[in-house]
C-alpha cells in the first residue's frame, strides 16, 4: 500500500501562517496525520521561534519540535505580489491557520471574507490570545497572561500561598488542540455542505474551558476554589503525599476504593465506617486526618513500595515521574513509542514527543524533518503554483520570497 494511503488527512493541504507555539502545535499534529502544511515564513528570518533555545548544532530544537512535518516557502504577505502569490496558494489549499493579532490579517486584506471569495470552499482557522471580539481583543497575551486571565493560576498553587502557573505551556497547547478539533469539525461540516467556514479560538478561552469543573463549584455554590497544592478539594485521598523516602501520588476517588483501601492496605477496615471518613464529603471535610492516617501507615515503607502496595490492590497509585524517567520507561517509551526519533538534516538523530492518539486503521507517526527557511520555495511555487524558475528568481531579487 502507498504509504500516503495510510495516513489520515493526506488529501489535505494546510496553509500554515503560524508562528511560536499554539499554531505551529496545532499545524504539526495534523502533518503528522498526514496533511501536506506548507509553512509561510517572513523572508530572511522566518518563525521567530528559529531563534529559541535550546540550540544543536545552531538549529532550534524548540523550533525542530514543532515545525516537522511542513516544507517551509518564503512569503512577503505586506507585498502586493506576496498578497496575490498567497491567494493562489489559498486556491489550491483546504485550511489557512493564523495565530497573529486579531487585526493583523485585516489590515493585509487577507481576512476571512476576502480569501473566501478565492476560495469559498476554504477553511480559515485563527487563533489569539483573547478572540476575534470583546473588550480584550487588542490586549497583547502569551501563555502565562492566558493562564492568568483564565483561572488556571487561582487555583493552582499551595493552601494559603501565592498562585503558580502550570509548569507547561498550557494555554498554548489548548488553544492549539482546540484549533485542530475546529478544523476536523469545519472540514466534516465542508463534506456535507461544500461550505467553507471561519474558526476561532483563543489561548484564555481554552484556559477557562480546562476548569469546567472548578467552574461548575463556583455557579452552584458560589465559592471559589481555594488553591490545595497537591490535593483536591473535591476529593480525598487524592494527591501526594510522603513516604519514607519520597512522595506518591494517590487517587482514591469513590468510597468502595477507600473501605478497601482500609481494609486491605491500612488494615483497618473500622476507618472506612467512621462517619468522619465514610463519605467523599466526610474525607474533605477532614483531609487533614486522613493525610495523617495515611502517613503514618507510608512512613514505614518507601515511595516504590507503597506504589506496589496500593496497585495490587487496586488503589490507582504512581509514583512522580520525570520526563527523564518516562523516556525510559518500558509502556510509554517502549509499548506506546510516545518518543520516536526524526532524521533532521543538521542535527542527526532527533527524538521528538508523539501525537498520542492511535487509530486502528491508519499511521500516525513523524512524516519528514523540521524544514530549513525557504527549503521548498522552488517545489512550492513552481510544482504548486507553476512558477518559472526565473519568475521564482525575479521574486527573490525583490524580496517577495
Amino acid at each position: 500500500m502507498d504509504q500516503q494511503a495510510n495516513r489520515l488527512l493526506s488529501d489535505i493541504t494546510i496553509i500554515d501562517l503560524t508562528r511560536v507555539l499554539s499554531g505551529p502545535f496545532a499545524t504539526m499534529w495534523l502533518g503528522e496525520m498526514g496533511a501536506n502544511v506548507i509553512k509561510v515564513e517572513i523572508p530572511g528570518t522566518g518563525d521567530e521561534s528559529r531563534k529559541n533555545p535550546v540550540f544543536v548544532n545552531g538549529i532550534s530544537s524548540f523550533f525542530i519540535t514543532e515545525n516537522r512535518n511542513k516544507r517551509s516557502i518564503t512569503l512577503n504577505m505586506k507585498s502586493e505580489e506576496g498578497k496575490e502569490l498567497l491567494k493562489e496558494l489559498v486556491k489550491k489549499g483546504d485550511v489557512l491557520v493564523e495565530n497573529f493579532r486579531p487585526d493583523v490579517m485585516e489590515r493585509l486584506s487577507l481576512s476571512y471574507e476576502k480569501l473566501a471569495e478565492v476560495n469559498p470552499r476554504l477553511i480559515y482557522c485563527s487563533i489569539s490570545g483573547f478572540g476575534s471580539y470583546g473588550p480584550y481583543t487588542k490586549r497583547p497575551a502569551y501563555d502565562v497572561v492566558s493562564q492568568a486571565m483564565g483561572g488556571i493560576m487561582s487555583v493552582t498553587g499551595e493552601k494559603g500561598g501565592e498562585p503558580l502557573k502550570v509548569g507547561t505551556s498550557i494555554g498554548d497547547i489548548a488553544g492549539g488542540m482546540n484549533a485542530i478539533i475546529g478544523i476536523l469539525a469545519a472540514l466534516h461540516y465542508r463534506e456535507v455542505t461544500g461550505r467553507g467556514q471561519r474558526v476561532e479560538t483563543s489561548l484564555t478561552d481554552s484556559v477557562i474551558a480546562l476548569m469546567q469543573p472548578e467552574n461548575n463549584r463556583y455557579f452552584v455554590t458560589g465559592k471559589v476554589t481555594p488553591r490545595t497544592g497537591n490535593h483536591y478539594p473535591a476529593n480525598c485521598p487524592y494527591g501526594t503525599y510522603h513516604a519514607k523516602d519520597d512522595v506518591f501520588m494517590i487517587g482514591c476517588g469513590k468510597d468502595d476504593l477507600f473501605a478497601k483501601l482500609c481494609e486491605k492496605v491500612l488494615e483497618r477496615p473500622e476507618l472506612a465506617k467512621d462517619e468522619r471518613y465514610s463519605t467523599i464529603s466526610a474525607r474533605v471535610a477532614h483531609y487533614d486526618e486522613v493525610g495523617e492516617i495515611l502517613e503514618n501507615w507510608a512512613a514505614d515503607y518507601t515511595a516504590e513500595e507503597v506504589v506496589e502496595k496500593l496497585l495490587a490492590n487496586g488503589i490507582p497509585a504512581s509514583p512522580i515521574l520525570s520526563i527523564a524517567e518516562i523516556s525510559k520507561d518500558p509502556h510509554f517509551a517502549g509499548a506506546r513509542q510516545m518518543f520516536p526519533k526524526i532524521d533532521q538534516p543538521g542535527v542527526g538523530e532527533f527524538t521528538v514527543t508523539a501525537v498520542p492518539i492511535k487509530f486502528s486503521g491508519a499511521e500516525v507517526s513523524p512524516q519528514r524533518p523540521c524544514p530549513a527557511l525557504g527549503e521548498h520555495n522552488e517545489e512550492i511555487y513552481g510544482g504548486m503554483l507553476g512558477l518559472s524558475p526565473e519568475k521564482i528568481s525575479e521574486l527573490k531579487e525583490k524580496g517577495v520570497i
